[in-house]
């Protein structure tokens, strides 16, 4: 009997992988393509493209959980060994009082993973997520507390390909795109790079560089891309600051 218990937990750990959900948009009647994950300690994970063709995330406690996630504190996740990403930091590229760039219902949080997804393109987070093994995820509820979830990514290849309608990745040829340019990075090192100019004996060059950083957050249609492009920023050179002359004329 033991033996058919540890057997039957075997085979139920091994059913849990990404899989597509097809749904159909209420409004034009097409089908709707969802990339997903149930583990067995009842996380769930799910990718979804809004209409305007951004890629969102959506994180959700298990239905068995009494707790609430908070807004004080948002979600951090990575996969494997990849840099993590703090979705606190979207906070700062909101505009209005309003967030726009994540939602938070009780157990479940959606946030923005990429603006402008074209068509066969593979933004770099899902990228690591389809050559990974695994996405952590670090949540706070209201009640203060500081929880780890892990949930597995198998499968996740060939799930998100046929989400992303792409070819899956070849683990032996292809590689992940490393550091993941999400909006969320992108911010964050670009404020890190204008937090250092504050002990540059230049209060100037500090003012100027945050006047950049909001300025060019809050450019309507950004996409991570474009981003980078209007702070003139790669998030993979950081040798030196941005120039602040540079800050007089972000680019659309």
């Amino acid at each position: 009997m033991l033996v058919c218990i540890v057997a039957g937990s075997a085979a139920m750990a091994a059913r849990v992988q990404w899989y597509v959900e097809v749904l159909t948009d209420p409004i034009s009647k097409k089908p709707l393509l969802e990339a997903r994950v149930l583990t067995q300690e009842g996380y769930a994970f799910k990718l979804m493209r809004k209409n305007d063709n951004s890629i969102w995330g959506e994180f959700t406690l298990p239905r068995s959980s009494q707790a609430m996630l908070t807004s004080d504190k948002l979600p951090i996740y990575n996969v494997d060994q990849h840099d993590r990403i703090d979705l606190d930091e979207l906070k700062k590229l909101e505009v209005g009082s309003d967030p726009t760039l994540y939602r938070i219902a009780g157990r479940s949080i959606e946030f923005i993973i990429w603006g402008d997804a074209r068509r066969g393109f593979i933004p770099p987070i899902l990228r690591q997520m389809m050559l990974g093994e695994n996405v952590r995820v670090t949540y706070f509820t209201i009640l203060g507390e500081r929880i780890e979830a892990e949930l597995t990514l198998r499968r996740a290849n060939e799930a998100i390909a046929q989400f992303l309608k792409v070819k899956p990745l070849d683990p032996k040829a292809d590689t992940t795109e490393e550091p993941a340019e999400s909006f969320a990075l992108v911010a964050k090192r670009f404020q890190e790079l204008c937090d250092d100019l504050r002990f540059t004996g230049n209060d100037t060059d500090y003012t100027r560089c945050r006047d950049l950083f909001f300025r060019c957050s809050e450019t309507p249609a950004q996409t991570s891309e474009t981003f980078q492009q209007c702070l003139g920023f790669n998030p993979t050179q950081m040798t030196k600051p941005p120039a602040p002359a540079d800050a007089a004329t972000p680019k659309s």
